[in-house]
């Protein structure tokens, strides 16, 4: 690949250049950050851990109000909560897939924009 920034390059095409590094450069750690939220994704708890540690429904006296309306509060975040926890996992696999096409275009371009003609 030819120099980037050499003296024979017009001023356009080193301000193109710069420009396409500081993307290129910005798309990896939007990439590398991305990558690291999707091996760290939060573990879905099963119901009866979600239960015991969210709700504490163990701790809960049976004087108390409706046991079966708590129960049922309880299940429903339950759910929003799963759906949520999966609504972000896949948005972050959307996420790294659009910063990896992001790398591949920009360096696609900035190497096509830099090659030298025989």
């Amino acid at each position: 690949m030819a120099k980037l920034f050499s003296k024979e390059k017009d001023i356009v095409l080193k301000v193109i250049n710069s420009i396409l590094v500081i993307w290129l450069i910005a798309a990896i750690v939007i990439t590398f950050g991305v990558g690291i939220r999707i091996f760290n994704k939060d573990v879905t708890l099963s119901y009866s851990d979600y239960s015991k540690q969210i709700c504490d429904l163990d701790k809960i006296p049976t004087e108390e109000i409706d046991q079966q309306t708590i129960k049922d509060n309880c299940y429903a975040s339950y759910i929003a909560e799963k759906k949520e926890n999966e609504s972000y996992n896949k948005t972050n696999v959307n996420n790294i897939l659009v910063s990896l096409s992001n790398i591949v275009i920009v360096a696609l371009f900035l190497s096509l924009l830099n090659r030298k003609y025989k």
